[in-house]
């Protein structure tokens, strides 16, 4: 496990290379170019209109557009509410991916917990598993505590932790509510979405070299 922040490089394994969180106010625009193969934005607050020579697309929170289908490296993002968001994810991915979308976790007085079992406090919602995927958790709010293959580490607005297929993880502890993006890449092994645990799915195995 690694977590590595906007504008610096990912461990050399991730289909993920680079993110950049985009802030914008109403009717600010900023240019942008393609650089990788790969390149999606995802609304993360409010909405953000993308602005392409083709015409335009309007994305709301949750909502994603892929730059590469583009036929131009050259896109903008104008604020179309008070405060809007987007994340910038760039990188090398393939065509059969599984999830992308934003998450919140907070901590509960009674957590539920239906993922496999684990050896530390839960104070969340969120469950232990893994995915037939590499993910990606981007925190945009909040402070918690992620686990993967066993290690824990903080996480605070800005850090982006990367999962590799078949490990582990969990996110047991937000002290403060968390905002976040997941982005799951190319499918592999048996191809199952979403996610997987020992009890129900047969044991995990991680990819020895994505940690």
């Amino acid at each position: 496990m690694a977590i590595f922040r906007s504008h610096e490089l990912a461990p050399g394994w991730c289909e993920l290379e680079r993110f950049e969180v985009v802030d914008l106010d109403f009717s600010q625009s900023v240019q942008h170019r393609r650089s990788t193969p790969k390149e999606r934005v995802i609304g993360s607050l409010g909405a953000t209109q993308l602005i392409h020579p083709g015409g335009s697309i309007l994305i709301r929170e949750g909502q994603f557009f892929d730059i590469d289908l583009l036929g131009t490296p050259d896109y903008a993002l104008k604020g179309c509410t008070p405060k809007a968001q987007a994340v910038r994810l760039s990188g090398h991915w393939g065509g059969d991916i599984s999830g992308c979308g934003i998450f919140r976790v907070e901590n509960l007085i009674s957590p539920s917990d239906g993922g496999d079992p684990v050896p530390y406090p839960k104070r969340t919602r969120i469950d232990s598993h893994y995915h037939d995927c590499d993910e990606y958790w981007i925190l945009l709010e909040g402070r918690a505590t992620v686990v993967v293959g066993g290690t824990h580490m903080p996480m605070s607005p800005g850090d982006c932790v990367t999962i590799g297929m078949g490990h582990h993880h969990d996110m047991p502890d937000a002290p403060e509510p968390v905002k976040a993006v997941y982005f799951e890449t190319t499918l592999q092994r048996q191809k199952r979405v979403g996610h997987l645990w020992n009890h129900t799915h047969g044991i995990a195995i991680p990819h020895p070299e994505r940690i």
